[in-house]
């Protein structure tokens, strides 16, 4: 009966309550989304930058990796594992 009357007592602060955590809940997630396009795209920019020459230079390896690895922690999975190790088998510039 006292939960009944909580609620009877505070049903539009529950409720805006609610709404305030399911705002964000939407937000995170639309957050961890726009995350991990992000860092798909740069993986996939440093893929078409150094596939013609099979080349890549130090820091794009680092920012690869660095992209890569943040991107598998968010849940990222696809093609990405296997652009990545292609990519490292490319000869490394200075």
């Amino acid at each position: 009966m006292k939960i009944l009357e909580f609620i009877k007592n505070y049903w539009v602060q529950i409720s805006f309550l609610i709404g305030i955590v399911a705002t964000l809940i939407t937000q995170i997630l639309t957050q961890k989304k726009a995350t991990l396009c992000s860092l798909k795209n740069d993986i996939l920019s440093i893929w078409d930058k150094c596939k013609e020459n099979q080349t890549i230079t130090e820091y794009q390896l680092s920012c690869l990796i660095d992209s890569s690895k943040l991107y598998f922690k968010l849940g990222g999975d696809g093609f990405i594992h296997e652009l990545v190790e292609r990519i490292k088998q490319f000869k490394v510039l200075d």
